[in-house]
């Protein structure tokens, strides 16, 4: 586990240089993040992420690199203000399943955010349930 706080500082700052204009790369950092440790290019996780944000990107219009911005963005809120532990493909998961078309990205984070901290157990699951309409 020592060597997570090194790849998510490695992650950081390459997410915010020209290797994370791509789709392929932005999925390799997201699933990497998410998952908690390097993971190869080919694994399934990746292509299972590399779909869901071509999923989001048509749906909300925003480039993958937008929405990894914006998942850790919110992320950092997630920890930072309510110490809650939540991955990018949480987020990314909130926004695959929440929201309209056009919706900007940000709105439908934050309700994902708000969620999450009025969950009982704070818990992801419970997050979605609550923005799905349940209890």
């Amino acid at each position: 586990m020592k060597r997570l706080p090194a790849l998510l500082l490695i992650l950081a700052l390459a997410s915010g240089s020209a290797a994370a204009t791509s789709t392929d790369a932005v999925a390799l950092q997201m699933t990497s993040l998410s998952v908690g440790h390097e993971v190869a290019a080919d694994d399934p996780a990746v292509t299972r992420t590399r779909a869901l944000l071509d999923q989001v990107s048509a749906r909300y219009g925003d480039d993958a690199t937008a929405i990894f911005a914006a998942c850790r963005r919110y992320l950092g809120h997630l920890h930072d203000a309510a110490q809650i532990k939540a991955t990018p493909l949480e987020l990314l998961s909130a926004l695959a399943t929440s929201g309209k078309a056009g919706q900007p990205i940000n709105d439908v984070l934050l309700a994902y955010v708000a969620a999450r901290k009025a969950a009982a157990q704070r818990t992801h699951a419970q997050a979605m349930a609550l923005l799905a309409g349940g209890t």
